[in-house]
């Protein structure tokens, strides 16, 4: 066990965060089609926002403004599905290149303890801190630093907490987040006029899904 250990597994998780949120930026964000769906949205939610002001007011009342009052709905619908299919590409990249490289480090400290915690963990703890160990019990003579081989650490746990830190602050800090009005995943797909025809030509029901409010 080295503190180069555990620095080296931090780092190549940050690196490669890091590379995946500028391929993305560079090959999907920062180009023309995605930039102009990111427009198409901000004016179809600023339509529906006016129809919406007139709605709360009473003015929205003949069958033709209601109409236009629903297409304005599924405009914006639309466009939010849109903004999350082109999240999706880079979205699934990230998640194989991190799975490839979980192979690649599991292989590569396969059976070794990479850290000693301050305490022994629960024992559900332990099935993740203590997965791919083998320690002879046998052998093991306590110390001042550790006094039972349950304190033993695995790379899975540093590489586990090092994706909720260190690659969820790097990808805040770098990576491109959906704007406001279509950061609801699949849903957003699903709210899409041409999901929903697709979803009732198969028979399924929107709202079985998820409840609306």
């Amino acid at each position: 066990m080295t503190t180069s250990d555990i620095t080296n597994i931090v780092v190549t998780v940050a690196i490669v965060q890091l590379c995946c949120d500028l391929a993305a930026n560079h090959f999907v964000f920062a180009q023309d089609a995605y930039q102009r769906a990111v427009g198409r949205l901000s004016r179809e939610q600023f339509k529906l926002k006016k129809l919406q002001d007139q709605d709360k007011e009473g003015k929205v009342v003949t069958e033709k403004q209601q109409k236009k009052f629903q297409k304005a709905k599924a405009d914006v619908a639309e466009a939010s599905a849109e903004i999350t299919k082109r999240h999706t590409a880079p979205s699934f990249f990230t998640s194989v290149v991190f799975f490839l490289l979980y192979r690649i480090l599991a292989t590569e400290y396969f059976g070794k303890v990479v850290a000693v915690l301050p305490f022994a963990p629960w024992s559900l703890i332990r099935k993740l801190s203590m997965r791919g160990l083998e320690i002879d019990l046998d052998k093991f003579q306590p110390g001042a630093d550790i006094t039972s081989p349950n304190q033993a650490c695995s790379f899975l746990f540093i590489y586990v907490l090092s994706s909720l830190s260190v690659k969820f602050v790097v990808s805040k800090v770098v990576g491109t987040k959906p704007p406001k009005g279509a950061e609801g995943g699949i849903m957003s797909i699903l709210d899409a006029p041409q999901s929903q025809k697709m979803l009732k030509n198969w028979g399924i029901d929107n709202e079985s899904i998820y409840m609306k409010d």
